[in-house]
């Protein structure tokens, strides 16, 4: 099974993308965010309504990569048999200067088809990376709101 992956470019240096990444999370993903997210270590909570996730961060190589490892998840959805899907999965942020662009990669590692709330999870990342790139774009983002 594929794990979730998708790139983004944008003209953006590579710094700013990076803290869109470690420090601007509640401007592109959602403003119910408590914690940080810029050292190895470091940990945030993250909620969208009774749904919340919380990340620890494992790995760092400034303005290279970040990953957010889930250690916690409470995935909201009256079907889902496993309400903590997400935990154990990581978030994988890569980090690629090509002249004036960035190239952001994101890969979800665990997060395939096997989930129950793949589809879901695929579409809501989808929405919240078209965030990202309209926040490194234009300044502001879609974040989800508490």
């Amino acid at each position: 099974m594929n794990d979730y992956q998708k790139s983004i470019i944008v003209e953006r240096p590579i710094n700013e993308v990076f803290a869109a990444v470690t420090e601007h999370i509640s401007d592109w993903w959602s403003n119910d965010l408590t914690g940080s997210a810029s050292q190895i270590g470091d940990r945030f909570t993250i909620a969208f309504a009774k749904t919340k996730k919380t990340m620890e961060i494992s790995e760092v190589i400034p303005s290279e990569k970040i990953v957010w490892t889930c250690i916690e998840a409470y995935i909201d959805m009256a079907s889902l048999e496993n309400k903590s899907e997400w935990e154990g999965t990581e978030l994988i942020w890569e980090f690629t200067s090509v002249q004036q662009t960035t190239e952001l990669t994101f890969l979800h590692k665990g997060l395939n088809q096997n989930l129950q709330c793949y589809d879901v999870c695929e579409n809501g990342w989808n929405t919240f990376l078209a965030s990202l790139e309209m926040y490194l774009k234009t300044g502001k983002g879609k974040p989800n709101l508490k």
